[in-house]
């Protein structure tokens, strides 16, 4: 499993338009399947979310893996998982 340091792209990831181009960045670069990890990552918006935890989840199985989730992102996740339906396992580092 490819783990990702998501703070490479910002400490706060909220917009869709950002999280198309992470997920394409993220999808070109790496195998799957992909871990997240949100060290240093202060908030996550749901547009994020979408385009990037989901749409990679879908590709796994409708699984994914994510690590470092303050309670905000958290928060943020359990709507995303609410809408999309995949299955979050928090992986403790």
């Amino acid at each position: 499993m490819t783990k990702i340091q998501m703070n490479v792209y910002g400490k706060v990831l909220t917009d869709r338009s950002d999280g198309v181009k992470t997920r394409n960045e993220l999808l070109a670069n790496n195998a799957l399947p992909i871990a997240l990890d949100f060290i240093g990552v202060i908030s996550l918006g749901s547009s994020f979310g979408d385009e990037v935890v989901a749409e990679i989840a879908f590709l796994q199985g409708n699984k994914i893996s994510l690590m470092n989730c303050n309670a905000q992102i958290k928060n943020c996740i359990a709507l995303v998982q609410e809408d999309s339906g995949i299955e979050i396992e928090y992986v403790a580092e």
